[in-house]
């Protein structure tokens, strides 16, 4: 997984991007099942284990989606395009 605060060009950021979300969705969807069913009866103690990495998960998801911004940010264009879109916007 990514790691926070490091400069990454680019194409290597969106790389990591991609690798996170193909790692991270599904395993957060099927924790997401997991805690939805504990109200059937799953053991407090599992509830929790589940719980905790899902919050793992969503967290390496979201390091990798902060280093695609930074790497846009690094570019310079990605500000002018965001304060397009928002003006575009309202």
């Amino acid at each position: 997984m990514p790691k926070q605060n490091t400069r990454r060009p680019l194409p290597a950021s969106i790389l990591s991007l991609l690798v996170a979300a193909d790692q991270c969705c599904p395993a957060i969807i099927g924790q997401a099942h997991l805690l939805y069913h504990a109200g059937l009866g799953i053991n407090p103690e599992q509830a929790v284990r589940t719980f905790t990495q899902l919050k793992k998960d969503a967290d390496d998801l979201f390091k990798a989606i902060a280093d695609v911004e930074a790497a846009l940010n690094q570019t310079g264009r990605f500000n002018v395009a965001l304060r397009n879109a928002t003006e575009q916007k309202g």
